[in-house]
C-alpha cells in the first residue's frame, strides 16, 4: 500500500488539471470585465496552483520539462520584467510590474500544462475539455449576437453594442476561435462520419468567427478549413486503392457544407463589408510605425514591458480621437516594451512549436493566432493567452513523446472515435 505522499503525488497531476481548466474557463467568462479583480484572481489562482503542485512535487526528481531550450525560454520571458525594473530601464514601474505579474502567470499555465499533458489519454482530454468549452462561447455567441445589445448572458452590459460570447472584442474573439477550430475540424476528417459531433462543432466555430466580423479572424478561419480539407484528401488515403475512403469524403463534404449552411443562417454580410474597406490597416499601420520606432530607439531595453500607451504619444504619427491601449501588433510592441530581446524570448518558443503544429494539425490554431497578432493583440488577453500557452505546452509533450505514428488511413492510437 503507498505511503500517503505518494498518493497524493499520484493523484497530483488530476487536481492540477481540475483547477487548470477552471481558471482558464475563469479568465475566459471573466474577459469582458473592467476591473482589476478578475485577472488578479486568474493569476493568485495560477500561482497557488503552481506552489501547491512544486510542493507535493519536492521529492520527485524525474519530472522533466519537454521542449527543451525553448521551454525554459518561457520561463525566462517575465524575468526580462525583472530585469527592466532592477535596471530602472523602465519609464513606468507599475505597468511593468502588471506586465510580469501577467507574463508569470502565462508561464504557470504552460508549466502545469505540462504537468497534465503527460499521456495520451490527459491530452486528449485537454483538446476535448477546451473543444467542448469553445463550442458552448460559440453557441452562446450566435445566439446573443443580435438580441443582447451588449449585455453579457443579456445581464452583464459591457459599454460596447455588441458581445461575443463573453469577449467584447471581435477580433480577441476570433482569435479564441482560431485555437479550437482546427481540434475540431481535425477530428472530425480523422475519426470518419460517426463522429458528427465534430463536424457541427466546428460548423458552428466557423460560423460564429464570420458572424463576428473580423477581417483577420474570417480569413484565417477559412485558411484553417480549407487547409484541413487539404491535409484530409492528401493523407486519409487508402492504402490499397490511393483513394480517400467513403466515410473520409463524407466527411470532407459534410465539414464545408454544414459550415456553409451555418453561415448563411447566422450571415456572412457584416465581415464582407468589412473586407470592402478601402484601407483595412487603417489606424493599425499608424500604431505599429510608432511601435516600430520606440524599439529603433532602445533596440536592447525597450521603454518597460506594458508602456506602449505612455511611449506612443511621443512617437504618435497622427492624433486619433481615442486611447492607444496596444499596438495592434503584438510583436511590434514587444520590441517597443522590451526591446529586440524580449520580441525573440516571446517568439521563439512559438516558432519552434510550427513544425511540431504542422505534423499535428489541430495545433495549427497557434500559428493562426501568431498571424493574428500581426494585426491585433491576443497575448494581453488571459482569455486568449492562456489557452495559447495551454496548447503551446501540449504540443511541446506531444513532440517528445515517441509515439508510434499511424499508418494513413488509420486512427491515430490514442484517439479512438468516441462518440460510438
Amino acid at each position: 500500500m503507498n505511503d500517503p505522499p505518494e498518493r497524493i503525488q499520484r493523484r497530483a497531476p488530476v487536481v492540477v488539471g481540475v483547477s487548470l481548466s477552471i481558471l482558464l474557463v475563469f479568465s475566459t467568462m471573466t474577459v469582458f470585465v473592467k476591473g482589476a479583480w478578475a485577472i488578479q484572481t486568474f493569476q493568485t489562482g495560477i500561482y497557488t496552483v503552481v506552489a501547491a503542485y512544486l510542493l507535493i512535487n519536492l521529492t520527485n526528481r524525474n519530472e522533466r520539462i519537454a521542449g527543451g531550450l525553448a521551454s525554459w525560454i518561457v520561463f525566462a520571458i517575465p524575468l526580462w520584467g525583472l530585469l527592466q525594473l532592477l535596471a530602472h530601464t523602465t519609464v513606468s514601474s507599475f505597468e511593468t510590474s502588471e506586465a510580469v505579474l501577467r507574463w508569470a502567470a502565462l508561464a504557470g499555465v504552460f508549466y502545469l500544462t505540462q504537468t497534465v499533458a503527460q499521456t495520451k489519454t490527459a491530452r486528449r482530454s485537454i483538446l476535448s475539455a477546451f473543444l467542448c468549452f469553445a463550442t458552448a462561447i460559440a453557441v452562446l455567441c450566435l445566439t446573443q449576437l443580435f438580441t443582447s445589445e451588449g449585455r453579457v448572458l443579456w445581464m452583464f452590459p459591457t459599454g460596447y453594442p455588441d458581445v461575443y460570447g463573453t469577449f467584447p472584442s471581435h477580433n480577441n474573439y476570433a482569435q479564441f476561435v482560431e485555437l479550437a477550430l482546427p481540434i475540431a475540424l481535425w477530428r472530425a476528417v480523422r475519426e470518419g462520419w460517426r463522429c458528427w459531433w465534430y463536424a457541427l462543432a466546428g460548423a458552428v466555430l466557423f460560423a460564429s468567427a464570420l458572424a463576428s466580423a473580423s477581417r483577420a479572424g474570417a480569413v484565417l478561419c477559412t485558411a484553417e478549413l480549407f487547409a484541413m480539407l487539404l491535409i484530409g484528401l492528401i493523407t486519409l488515403r487508402d492504402p490499397k486503392t490511393g483513394l480517400p475512403s467513403r466515410s473520409t469524403t463524407a466527411i470532407l463534404i459534410m465539414v464545408p457544407t454544414l459550415a456553409a449552411v451555418f453561415t448563411l443562417m447566422v450571415g456572412w454580410q457584416r465581415v464582407w463589408e468589412r473586407l470592402q474597406q478601402d484601407d483595412p490597416y487603417v489606424v493599425r499601420r499608424e500604431f505599429t510605425l510608432a511601435a516600430l520606432e520606440m524599439a529603433k530607439q532602445r533596440p536592447m531595453t525597450g521603454y518597460g514591458l506594458g508602456t506602449f500607451p505612455q511611449v506612443y504619444q511621443r512617437y504618435a504619427i497622427k492624433d486619433f480621437p481615442f486611447y492607444a491601449n496596444h499596438a495592434h501588433n503584438d510583436w511590434a510592441e514587444f520590441a517597443a516594451d522590451g526591446g529586440i530581446p524580449f520580441l525573440l524570448l516571446v517568439l521563439i518558443p512559438f516558432v519552434v512549436a510550427i513544425p511540431a503544429a504542422i505534423r499535428h494539425p489541430w495545433g495549427i490554431g497557434l500559428i493562426a493566432v501568431m498571424l493574428h497578432a500581426c494585426v491585433d493583440y491576443p497575448f494581453p488577453r488571459p482569455a486568449v493567452s492562456g489557452w495559447m500557452f495551454a496548447m503551446l505546452a501540449v504540443l511541446y509533450v506531444t513532440r517528445r513523446s515517441r509515439e508510434k505514428i499511424p499508418e494513413r488511413g488509420q486512427v491515430m492510437k490514442g484517439y479512438e472515435p468516441v462518440c460510438g
